[in-house]
């Protein structure tokens, strides 16, 4: 009976969360204010809520507390955000000197800038928190939220002084114990925002997951108090759930664990739609639901989530100036932006700026500099562009000097606004410092700002770039090759994608647990933090000269006698002195910032090709290719598809095919179903040599002179090729009485996922080969007995979570899984393939696999795989968002009685093992195939080469269990003779299929040979 190897991505999922929503509740960004009244069963109907509004507030004094908090409740039903907050200034007054009346200040302020004036929260808590009148716990609470209004802005100064009075408050109110649940969340929430602040996104994550343990915990005790799901404990207690969830989503996304973070928005979106949640926080989740979308380049759907939002804040009365308002509108200008509706994004944001009031805070964070002139520039205004950018490079060239990466980030925006406006000379002085910045200095990166060039700046500069360089190209004229090699560096830097982010955060996390390494990067983060200090001081000095050269510039100050100026002037150049020794500060600290990370790098090779990646020129990979290699790299664009072709004796080649991403996508997309159709029928079917051909005319056709005595084709690929196997490609049209010319037959071909791989697995000699064949793991028994396996039953709340971190309160992600991890389907026939395997290279059954209900976790992570030539894993294997909370890939391995042990081999474990294999074997679903966001491969492959594996065999699509056997033993007895690459070998193998000769004839569609592709170094 023949069987396929298939992954998990056939399974329903049912995601639900793990703690039912209450009907109604109220919410801040990590905040929930809720009124101490029973009416807060929210029992009112629209008609009576709008009534109760329409009643006039009587005289008494207790009369008009009263009717106040009933039309709170009221304001709320109808969410008439205006009148809330309306309502709430006057509960405070009317609440003072009464019982929990201080409360109403915090719901206030949270109120205010959620809904209202950002700005003017900020401004009004400092009356409130130095009130020390006011209870202790109060104020711990008071001074948490101002320190995190401040947070949305920009100076570090103020922030840092808000959050030692903060810090303070709320460790001395804990200490006394009479402090409410909120602060230890809000605690947290704070924390986070100053690690953020900070750059270390991965101490945000890890703190604000503790934010989401502790409010999970303070809402099981409020309701274990009440029996009533609207007790407004417990729903103070979920909106502090809710929020921290909310935090976590963007710090998810900062993190580079976009997936993740979508699947708790989707979940909550779908609260909102079945009704279980408010209007408001539905708002919320939309944006946050953008927030992720866009972060993987999904454009479309995420300005449907934005739009959902900033409509549905406008209908409540939100404030342009308000918190909420800006981070929809936000996300709805950038998703414009994505989709190259650069006339709408300019009018939206635009409109949003002139409707909002004066509130410092408010245009603080929404009048973006980048925003506005590149906006003004994709629109024609470019006098506005052009001055707007002049004026900040000038400050910043101040501020940093010509050769700090802000002062490039400047440039960089400049190239653009230069390069739309015809001046192309100018615009590529420009881009050079900007490359600079952020090709030949990866160590840089880490400096850029976020919201900048790490956000959209870098997106929109490259793409006005490649398609400057492409418009050339396609036009036939002259491509300096200054420009197409930059242009290929770009590519290498596009094809990183989101499984960068993802690898960077693993492997930052797990090898600091090396005590070398994490003593160097604690060095560094701390020396970064100097620079960002004394920067802040500098800054801060030429605000003060700027200032006191006004005033001499006044004519008040002209009409003053010489001994009267003197002050004034005197301490003007005090400034300028200061300055300049400031500024002497900053170089010397970076100095020795930029040696510290040269000692990680030199130290931790493999440390810095994930986190800070090389993007080599084309005459540095040249160095690296042998005699019959080749580099091809292939970069889809929206409006051609860019190729360069590397050769270690010629020249590079670079030319511009007519072929859209969109237009490959969709043929790659017919192709690749037209192929695997081969395993649903006749395996000797005709497969389509037709459209192979034509692709192989329309990409390597112009190319085909120079491919002449190429052996070994290296591909590096971003987008739709990243999953497609080049070497079915069809090389000259079908002849009825001859064999299909497949590119396997010329040249063996082997793909990496960017240029910047070959430089990292060929910058030094490979190690001395391993002394032991092979070890393998397969058939992993995933249907423990029903006495010792855990139940993971759709809606059963007390089921443990696949996989150890899930298991903890809040440690991935806070959905249940939706089947039984014993409902996996099993794979029997993996074990033919490895012990057919295992005897090819000579190894020994008994004690060279590890088989069944073996074929743990603990059982890879446990075992010496460094002595191994070959390891194989012949199971599931997982890609981001195929269940929900994988945001990182993973192998599938045998179930565990421990629930508390994951049974999935995660990225995070991959990145822990230590091998020397020339040879890792993923007979799984689908390993190979690209990632959401087009990136350009599996980040589970990219992490087996941090590990020391020199290449990695996986499949392309679901393969048939007998010719998988068939093909991988017969690569491997290729390679064992010891006579051919690795290449080499794979590509004989799947001419034998071809030819008949492996699997007399049955197996000749490329069905069957083609999915296998080799990532990674084809030799050494």
């Amino acid at each position: 009976m023949k069987t396929f190897l298939m992954g998990l991505c056939l399974l329903p999922l049912l995601l639900l969360l793990p703690l039912q929503a209450p009907a109604q509740q109220e919410e801040s960004d990590g905040a929930f204010t809720v009124e101490n009244t029973e009416s807060a069963s929210g029992k009112l109907t629209p008609e009576s809520a709008a009534s109760l509004l329409a009643q006039p507030v009587p005289e008494t004094a207790d009369a008009r507390y009263a009717l106040l908090q009933r039309q709170l409740v009221a304001a709320r039903t109808v969410e008439d955000r205006v009148r809330h907050i309306d309502i709430l200034k006057q509960l405070i007054e009317a609440g003072a000197q009464r019982p929990n009346g201080d409360l109403w200040i915090l719901d206030y302020l949270n109120a205010e800038f959620t809904w209202g004036s950002s700005g003017k929260a900020l401004n009004a808590s400092e009356q409130y928190v130095s009130n020390t009148s006011l209870p202790l716990g109060t104020r711990a609470a008071l001074a948490l939220r101002q320190t995190y209004f401040a947070a949305q802005g920009n100076d570090r100064a103020v922030l840092n002084r808000y959050w030692s009075r903060a810090d303070a408050l709320s460790t001395e109110a804990l200490k006394l114990g009479n402090a409410p649940g909120r602060i230890r969340v809000e605690r947290l929430q704070v924390r986070s925002e100053i690690e953020r602040f900070q750059g270390d996104s991965a101490a945000a994550v890890a703190t604000l997951r503790q934010a989401v343990g502790q409010a999970r915990k303070e809402l099981q005790l409020a309701r274990a108090k009440s029996k009533n799901p609207q007790d407004p404990a417990a729903l103070e207690a979920y909106g502090w759930l809710d929020g921290s969830l909310g935090m976590l989503t963007y710090a998810l996304i900062r993190q580079g664990r976009p997936q993740e973070a979508i699947d708790i928005a989707q979940a909550n979106v779908a609260l909102w739609r079945a009704g279980q949640i408010s209007e408001g926080l539905g708002a919320r989740w939309n944006y946050r639901l953008a927030n992720g979308l866009l972060s993987t380049q999904q454009f479309a759907a995420g300005l449907v989530a934005a739009r959902t939002s900033d409509d549905m804040l406008q209908r409540a009365g939100a404030s342009a100036a308000s918190h909420t308002r800006w981070l929809a509108r936000q996300e709805l200008v950038r998703a414009l932006i994505g989709l190259k509706r650069w006339k709408e994004a300019d009018a939206s944001y635009r409109e949003f700026l002139s409707s909002m009031p004066e509130d410092a805070l408010a245009r603080t964070r929404a009048s973006d500099w980048r925003l506005l002139a590149l906006l003004a520039a994709e629109n024609g205004r470019f006098t506005e562009a052009q001055q707007l950018v002049e004026r900040i490079h000038r400050y910043r060239v101040r501020l940093y000097g010509n050769n700090h990466p802000q002062t490039q980030e400047a440039a960089g925006v400049r190239a653009v606004v230069r390069l739309l406006q015809g001046d192309v000379n100018r615009a590529m002085g420009d881009y050079d410092a900007l490359f600079a910045a952020t090709l030949d200095n990866p160590a840089g990166w880490l400096d850029l700002n976020q919201r900048g060039v790490r956000g959209y700046v870098l997106g929109i500069a490259f793409d006005e770039f490649m398609r400057y360089v492409s418009d050339r190209a396609l036009k036939g004229q002259a491509v300096e090759a200054r420009m197409s090699d930059r242009a290929m560096q770009i590519a290498d830097r596009n094809s990183l994608g989101v499984t960068q982010s993802a690898l960077s955060d693993s492997s930052a996390r797990l090898m600091a647990n090396t005590p070398a390494l994490h003593a160097l990067l604690e060095q560094e983060q701390s020396q970064r933090q100097v620079v960002a200090a004394l920067v802040t001081k500098v800054n801060e000095s030429l605000m003060a000269e700027d200032r006191t050269r006004r005033a001499t510039q006044t004519d008040e100050f002209k009409a003053l006698a010489e001994a009267d100026r003197k002050p004034l002037l005197d301490k003007l150049k005090e400034i300028q002195a200061q300055i300049k020794s400031q500024q002497g500060d900053v170089n010397i600290a970076r100095t020795q910032l930029i040696t510290q990370r040269d000692a990680i790098a030199k130290q931790f090779p493999a440390y810095a090709d994930l986190v800070t990646p090389a993007t080599p020129k084309p005459e540095q990979l040249q160095r690296l290719l042998s005699a019959g290699e080749a580099l091809l790299v292939v970069q889809p664009a929206e409006t051609a598809t860019l190729v360069w072709l590397v050769k270690p004796d010629l020249p590079t080649q670079f030319l511009a095919l007519p072929l859209t991403r969109e237009d490959l996508a969709r043929r790659v997309s017919e192709l690749r179903a037209l192929m695997e159709q081969g395993g649903t029928q006749d395996s000797t079917a005709v497969a389509p040599l037709v459209q192979l051909h034509a692709l192989y005319k329309d990409m390597l056709l112009p190319l085909e002179a120079h491919l002449n005595g190429v052996r070994s084709l290296i591909v590096a690929s971003d987008g739709p090729l990243a999953g497609f196997p080049l070497a079915a490609l069809v090389t000259a049209p079908a002849i009825a009485s001859a064999a299909p010319s497949w590119l396997v037959r010329s040249m063996a071909v082997t793909q990496i996922p960017s240029a910047s791989s070959l430089l990292a697995l060929r910058r030094t000699a490979a190690p001395a080969a391993a002394a032991k064949a092979m070890l393998g793991f397969g058939d992993p028994l995933f249907k423990l007995s029903q006495t010792s396996a855990p139940r993971l039953e759709v809606g059963d709340r007390k089921a443990k979570r696949l996989g150890g971190a899930l298991a903890a309160s809040a440690a991935k992600y806070d959905a249940e899984w939706g089947f039984r991890y014993a409902d996996v389907p099993p794979l029997p026939e993996t074990r033919g393939e490895l012990l057919a395997i295992a005897t090819a290279l000579g190894a020994d059954t008994g004690t060279d696999l590890i088989l069944g209900a073996k074929a743990t976790r603990r059982a890879v992570l446990e075992a010496n795989l460094l002595d191994r030539r070959v390891v194989a894993f012949a199971t599931h294997g997982l890609m981001p968002g195929e269940l929900p909370g994988i945001s990182k890939p993973a192998l599938a391995m045998a179930a565990n009685v421990d629930p508390n042990e994951s049974p999935l081999l995660e990225l995070d474990d991959v990145l822990s093992l230590r091998l020397n294999a020339q040879w890792v074997l993923l007979s799984a679903c689908n390993t190979a195939a690209g990632e959401k966001g087009n990136g350009a491969m599996s980040g589970l492959v990219r992490g087996f080469f941090f590990t020391g594996a020199r290449s990695v065999l996986a499949t392309h699509w679901a393969v048939d269990s007998d010719s998988a056997a068939a093909l991988s033993s017969a690569t491997f007895v290729a390679y064992a003779k010891g006579a051919v690459t690795r290449g080499e070998s794979l590509r004989q193998a799947q001419l034998a299929m071809v030819d008949g000769s492996l699997g007399a004839g049955q197996w000749k569609h490329p069905y069957h040979w083609a999915p296998y592709a080799l990532f990674g170094d084809p030799a050494r």
